[in-house]
């Protein structure tokens, strides 16, 4: 999704019932492993690879076999942001994250990859503020201020946030004007945006292939369905937030909801949307998708029978401006607060700063129910993508950064994974270095 303001789409988006698991989701379990080959990992309330019920809710590390093993504590996860695999630094040019406490690392029984699982909401370290002007990491934005074109997410209003909107902390009191700016920038720059250029980027072969178990585009229809299959996250209403020119991700979210708002900031995304809902000529074809979700989650439907059902429960399709205090406007017809939001490739990609992304998670969270579902789907360390004739610059953002963000804004984050992008997937529309999952519960009060 990207635009949500810009973007919320999606290059792509924890399973744990406390028992094997079998049939063709156990098949499709085969866990990504190899940094030149993808690979995932996790973190949550559980430790030790242990299965843990509660409300840290339940955590499985899955074997190839689909099997819920406990892998044995092997190592001490080192903190910092190279959460992504031995010997990649991430967050280039920034101070290290602090350490996350009590984390660990889990190694697969058959060696071939690893899950990582910590305390997500246990306490950090203090850390040095960073500038809240018009730039993410320090070469995140060298672009935007060479031209207007290259200035990260997509449509968000200049408008100043609004102290109510929980202002992240870090941003310095003079740094208002330069973040509004930075927005006017990220604005203009997705009017350039091609949704079928992203498509072709994102979701065609290569990044587009769902044979292999190992590509990008299967590891994030796994975290879906197995996120869902939980009976957890469930209600009467979903919001999408930036759900871009894409579907997929709301495929595994249909059957448990029957009141789905799809959402972005760009009017050519909408359009897009629009063409698939009402099945025209021209519409993007989702259906290896829908076949693809139909397959992990082994209930024997068939995929136009998804594709049927998603369309019937997508209500409406409204603009958002996730920059803005009231996301959705003044009387929008979205029945609010919703049980449950998803959101894909948006925050970061629509956010000229960090204490920006941590604004805009804010002002979504309030669409939320204290006590609802956020399955948020992201870019790790991206400083630039391609859409067509558009460059748009991302701020680059690490897992602990991610999950601080959660716990700042009134989440109990129930699951966190990373995939590690191949070099085959590397393609030269972006220079993302893997993707993030985070399943993330709002406090109650909140």
């Amino acid at each position: 999704m990207r635009p949500t303001t810009g973007r919320g789409w999606a290059r792509g988006r924890g399973w744990g019932a406390g028992r094997a698991l079998t049939g063709p989701l156990a098949r499709e379990q085969g866990w990504l492993g190899r940094r030149e080959a993808g690979g995932e990992r996790r973190e949550g309330p559980g430790t030790g690879g242990q299965a843990s019920e509660g409300r840290g809710g339940r955590k499985l590390a899955w074997t190839r076999q689909g099997e819920a093993k406990d892998g044995g504590l092997l190592e001490q996860l080192r903190g910092g942001c190279g959460g992504l695999g031995g010997g990649w630094q991430a967050c280039p040019g920034r101070p290290h994250a602090p350490r996350v406490p009590a984390a660990r690392t889990l190694r697969e029984m058959d060696g071939v990859g690893r899950t990582e699982r910590g305390a997500p909401g246990g306490p950090r370290r203090g850390r040095r503020p960073r500038s809240g002007g018009a730039g993410g990491g320090p070469a995140a934005h060298k672009g935007a201020a060479r031209r207007g074109d290259s200035a990260g997410g997509g449509g968000m209003s200049a408008a100043a946030p609004s102290p109510a909107a929980g202002a992240a902390p870090d941003a310095a009191p003079d740094a208002a004007p330069d973040a509004a700016r930075g927005r006017e920038a990220v604005a203009s720059a997705y009017q350039r945006f091609e949704p079928r250029a992203y498509l072709r980027n994102n979701y065609a072969p290569p990044r587009g292939d769902l044979s292999s178990p190992d590509g990008v585009g299967p590891w994030k229809l796994r975290c879906l369905a197995q996120t869902f299959a939980t009976g957890e996250v469930s209600g009467r209403t979903l919001i999408d937030i930036g759900s871009g020119p894409t579907i997929y991700q709301l495929l595994s979210a249909c059957t448990h909801f029957e009141d789905i708002t799809m959402t972005d900031f760009l009017e050519v995304n909408r359009q897009e949307l629009g063409l698939w809902l009402r099945e025209e000529p021209g519409a993007f074809d989702w259906s290896m998708y829908s076949q693809h979700v139909c397959l992990i989650e082994g209930k024997g439907e068939s995929w136009r029978e998804k594709e049927r059902q998603l369309r019937a429960r997508v209500k409406r399709v409204l603009h958002i401006d996730v920059h803005q205090p009231q996301p959705l406007g003044a009387g929008n017809l979205a029945p609010l607060p919703a049980d449950a939001l998803v959101s894909a490739f948006c925050l970061e990609a629509v956010s000229p700063d960090l204490p920006s992304f941590q604004r805009a998670l804010d002002h979504i969270t309030t669409l939320l129910r204290p006590g609802g579902h956020l399955l948020l789907i992201g870019a790790l360390e991206e400083s630039w993508y391609l859409a067509g004739e558009a460059r748009l610059v991302v701020v680059p953002v690490c897992k602990e950064e991610v999950m601080e963000a959660l716990v700042r804004s009134g989440y109990e984050v129930r699951d966190l994974r990373t995939y590690i992008m191949p070099a085959c997937l590397q393609t030269g529309v972006d220079d993302v270095k893997g993707i993030f999952f985070a399943w993330a519960q709002k406090k109650e009060g909140v």
